[in-house]
């Protein structure tokens, strides 16, 4: 991993409920993730050389946010990442009955350096645009790629917390909160879930960042006139119904 210099926040809006960050060389990424079962299993096209070959041409930034999630539809994500070139790609897709997919699954060109890769639950659009890569789940964030959000995670409370970070993880409570599934279930959940959201509606966000060999964890409350301490001291009392 090395510093990330937030090439992509600009693309993903302030709203966005969780956004990760990182300067990275893609192929330590692959050998990293590659030492998980989960990944191993559950990608079909993860043990793929071209896959690797994808990874390997990562060399910088990645930014990745989880947007939205509703009832009805898978949570919408967004990717970008800096890449050498998008040889890794057209290889994938020329190569794709050597990927080992299962039934239901396919990679369709829909145009130059654009793809789509089916499944039986989703479809997700990557490919490469001005020398940088994206993949999302969402055709409307699809048919946007490389335009700036109008408020975007320049704007969020966060921000200035990234500079200088290997790995930045930011969860927006704001955000969350203010979805409409969330709503609806503080609306049914009971007293119980009424007293979480209460709880949750303190807070600004979680983060979680790494700097060479210092890592940290941040809870930022929206109180900034009572001692934070204080406040996490109510929360567990209240938790407890004390």
């Amino acid at each position: 991993f090395g510093k990330a210099n937030n090439t992509f926040v600009k693309y993903f809006p302030s709203s966005t409920l969780m956004f990760f960050n990182v300067g990275v060389k893609g192929e330590g990424l692959y050998n990293l993730l590659s030492e998980n079962k989960e990944f191993r299993n559950t990608i079909s096209i993860a043990k793929a050389d071209e896959v690797k070959e994808l990874f390997g041409s990562f060399n910088g930034d990645i930014s990745a946010g989880l947007i939205n999630v509703t009832r009805n539809i898978a949570p919408t994500f967004m990717l970008y990442a800096d890449v050498k070139n998008g040889n890794a790609l057209e290889a994938l897709y020329k190569n794709k009955q050597s990927l080992g997919m299962k039934r239901g699954e396919d990679i369709i060109q829909l145009g130059k350096d654009e793809y789509v890769y089916k499944t039986k639950g989703m479809n997700i659009f990557f490919g490469i645009k001005d020398k940088q890569m994206y993949a999302t789940n969402d055709e409307l964030l699809y048919k946007n790629v490389g335009k700036a959000a109008d408020k975007s995670i320049k704007d969020a409370p966060y921000a200035s917390d990234m500079k200088g970070k290997n790995i930045f993880v930011a969860i927006n409570a704001d955000a969350i909160l203010d979805l409409t599934v969330v709503k609806m279930v503080a609306g049914f959940g009971g007293q119980e879930v009424k007293t979480y959201i209460e709880l949750a509606n303190k807070v600004s966000y979680l983060s979680m960042s790494s700097e060479g060999e210092i890592s940290e964890i941040d809870l930022c409350l929206k109180d900034k006139d009572v001692n934070a301490l204080k406040q996490i001291v109510d929360f567990a009392k209240q938790f407890a119904g004390m």
